[in-house]
């Protein structure tokens, strides 16, 4: 009988250990490792997608876009930014009309760096003025406000008028790289938000812009460090992580994964790792650039693709360019979204826009 005992303790025991091993480590581990050698695969859009649409542009002499920055579809429209402004075309690829004008007014931008779509209202994110603008996505100015902390590399939109924030260490001992969640009336709440950055710091500090990735799933809002392998999942303004990727190199410390400690974690920490940019995920795929490689990784298949898309035979574009592309990234409704050239360089570019299979 005591023996009996002793087994079912025993295995208790085990039992407990292996619940708290889960329970420390329940995020997906992608071993990217021994896949970055892998050749490309050629592979039709069509293998991955249930729906590709082909859009080319409306090119005008008043509508030129030149260098596309970012890409945005909401409620059938197609907002580009480019380095002249923010156009709005229809999901044919009809022009509509522009949001925003260049300037120093409250009504202005310096300089564009990226762009947020809630519903019917746009946020256009000035880094070089410090500033957000908010517009209806007609074009109809509402309201604009500036930075209380400036120099962030990198912005997320956490909804509700609140932004996030990157700001990285400059390595200086009274800075630190930090998350802070602003609106109109300034911080609102933090991650390892210690101290300003001094006034001290010139605009021109060397850091590197698109440091850190915010990307958007399925209502959810995710954030990488490009020297960081772990993905998290922000909520309730705070880090949960949710994806390691395995290079074969510096391993995170577990604690300083789970508390979201990034105190020399950027610079320090992952020695060798390639840069490795978070481009996007999907109920079923998370996209990455991984040192210049694109990787998809497909979480029913439990799978890493080098991929190398080739697109559908269009009638309207007789371009041997127009059949493969590059995506952009996997937008927030599982939109797999990019561009390709046209006949003419002097053309605005297709977009390419494919749902992703589930």
């Amino acid at each position: 009988m005591k023996c009996i005992v002793c087994l079912f303790f025993f295995a208790y025991c085990i039992f407990c250990a292996s619940c708290g091993h889960v329970a420390q480590n329940n995020y997906l581990i992608i071993d990217l490792y021994n896949h970055l050698q892998l050749p490309l695969e050629e592979t039709p859009v069509s293998e991955v997608s249930t729906s590709i649409q082909i859009i080319p542009l409306e090119t005008s002499d008043s509508v030129l876009i030149g260098t596309v920055k970012n890409i945005k579809l909401e409620t059938n429209k197609l907002f580009i930014l480019a380095r002249n402004g923010l156009f709005v075309f229809d999901n044919n690829g009809k022009f509509l009309n522009t949001v925003s004008s260049k300037g120093r007014g409250p009504k202005e931008y310096i300089a564009l760096s990226d762009i947020y779509i809630d519903k019917d209202i746009v946020w256009l994110l000035d880094d070089s003025g410090n500033k957000a603008l908010k517009y209806t996505n007609s074009g109809k100015f509402l309201s604009s406000f500036n930075f209380e902390q400036p120099l962030w590399s990198d912005f997320g939109y956490y909804g509700n008028d609140t932004f996030i924030g990157f700001l990285p260490d400059y390595g200086l001992p009274e800075t630190n790289v930090m998350l802070a969640f602003f609106n109109t009336t300034g911080i609102v709440d933090s991650i390892l938000y210690k101290t300003p950055i001094p006034k001290n710091v010139s605009a021109f500090t060397s850091y590197l812009y698109y440091e850190a990735a915010f990307v958007y799933c399925a209502n959810q809002i995710k954030f990488k460090h490009i020297f960081n392998d772990t993905i998290y999942k922000i909520d309730n303004f705070k880090l949960v992580p949710e994806i390691v990727l395995d290079l074969g190199l510096g391993k995170a410390n577990e604690n300083a994964r789970r508390e979201a400690v990034y105190n020399d974690v950027s610079y320090n920490l992952f020695h060798g790792m390639d840069v490795t940019r978070l481009r996007g995920e999907s109920e079923r795929y998370v996209y990455l650039n991984v040192g210049g490689i694109l990787i998809f990784y497909d979480k029913t298949e439990q799978k890493v693709h080098k991929w190398k898309f080739i697109l559908p035979v269009d009638a309207r574009l007789d371009l041997e360019e127009s059949k493969k592309f590059v995506p952009m990234y996997i937008d927030q409704n599982g939109y797999l979204i990019g561009e390709t050239v046209g006949a003419n360089p002097e053309d605005n570019p297709v977009i390419i826009i494919a749902k992703l299979k589930q």
